[in-house]
């Protein structure tokens, strides 16, 4: 019996030892130079969206999200079992807690190994930004100033074309969001062949109340290759965020990188209320980083010069995250930080405001 006892935990070693050197080697490969992760990219990654994501697509609720909450709950049954075997079985407590620790061995190694094929091996691919053949370099803060113009001029165009609520703000109540999205990154990837083929359909999640006190508007799943968004946030914020996710789900990990895709996604769509939620996203951006700058005069100026409906939308989204500013909030930025910096973006959550190097860049190209 302790033979057989031995060589189930052995067993358990082996295979967790092998899934978790698998895929540590993986992560060594793709930092130690981009020809493993690029190949990785292009050939090996699309197999996920075009079989897990194919399945699961036509489901309409986030498979990610139901099983987070299937875990939670067989978590909390098996506290329920110990207590049950501590008080009335105790005989039989140990050889539970010993199926519960080769359980969780092998399952924490599974994890790592399908988050490194599906998530951190495209960390270290060739950037967009390269393959786009955009040249990043430092820029002026007048150069900063006028693409903050142009946004702004963009965004007095979109605002005239789009569906409003009482309030003023961008209305999505007769917009397909899921359609519209889909089509938007397939035009893109007739221009980008990175970003072309199959799309799976972007999910919201029910809990989305949740995810504010999170601060997130978006989630890409690496285990069941879905792409899911807050339904609750402000509706110029959704379309933008229904972008970032599916750039995810083509192999572009970095956050500033899915964010400009989503930015030139939504500028080339042929709805107006995505060309008006990619403007204003992008802008804010812009403006940040021009504020940031020292320009507040130029900052407030180009501000002035926004139409009522972009204001309308800038006020309720700065009303509506004000009131997630809690410590729950506060630790969930620590962990993506930290998360972050782990995958090679040193800047950690300042690595989002380097999608401004990217616009800046595709404006010189222009």
């Amino acid at each position: 019996m302790i033979a057989s006892y031995c060589r189930r935990h052995v067993k358990c070693f082996i295979w967790a030892g092998s899934m978790a050197a698998a895929a540590l080697l993986f992560i060594w490969l793709s930092r130690s130079g981009a020809g493993f992760a690029q190949w990785y990219a292009v050939w090996v990654f699309p197999i996920f969206p075009n079989t897990i994501g194919r399945i699961l697509s036509p489901l309409p609720f986030s498979v990610y999200e139901f099983a987070l909450y299937a875990l939670s709950l067989g978590f909390l049954c098996f506290l329920g079992t110990v207590l049950f075997f501590a008080f009335y079985r105790r005989s039989g407590l140990g050889k539970l807690l010993s199926r519960f620790f080769r359980f969780l061995l092998c399952g924490a190694s599974a994890v790592f190994l399908m988050l490194t094929l599906t998530c951190l091996i495209n960390y270290g691919r060739i950037p967009f930004g390269e393959t786009a053949g955009y040249s990043l370099c430092d820029s002026s803060v007048s150069e900063l100033a006028a693409l903050c113009e142009e946004l702004a001029a963009q965004a007095n165009e979109f605002a005239a074309q789009i569906p409003t609520e009482p309030s003023g703000c961008l209305s999505l109540e007769g917009v397909n969001i899921r359609k519209q999205a889909k089509q938007a990154m397939a035009k893109l990837g007739e221009q980008y062949p990175s970003l072309s083929g199959y799309y799976p359909n972007p999910k919201p999640v029910a809990f989305s109340w949740g995810m504010s006190h999170l601060r997130l508007t978006g989630m890409f799943s690496p285990f069941t290759i879905e792409a899911n968004y807050n339904r609750n946030i402000p509706d110029y914020e959704i379309p933008y965020t229904v972008c970032h996710e599916l750039a995810h789900l083509k192999g572009w990990i970095r956050e500033d990188e899915a964010g400009f895709i989503a930015y030139l996604a939504c500028r080339g769509s042929d709805d107006p209320a995505l060309r008006y939620s990619g403007t204003l996203n992008a802008l804010s951006y812009a403006m940040n980083a021009l504020y940031g700058a020292g320009w507040q005069d130029s900052y407030w100026r180009i501000y002035e010069s926004l139409p009522e409906k972009a204001k309308a939308d800038y006020r309720f989204s700065n009303a509506y995250w004000k009131q997630f500013e809690t410590k729950v909030a506060e630790v969930s930025t620590s962990l993506n930080d930290g998360y972050l910096k782990a995958n090679a973006q040193t800047d950690g959550v300042q690595s989002y405001g380097r999608m401004v190097d990217l616009l800046l860049a595709e404006r010189r190209s222009r």
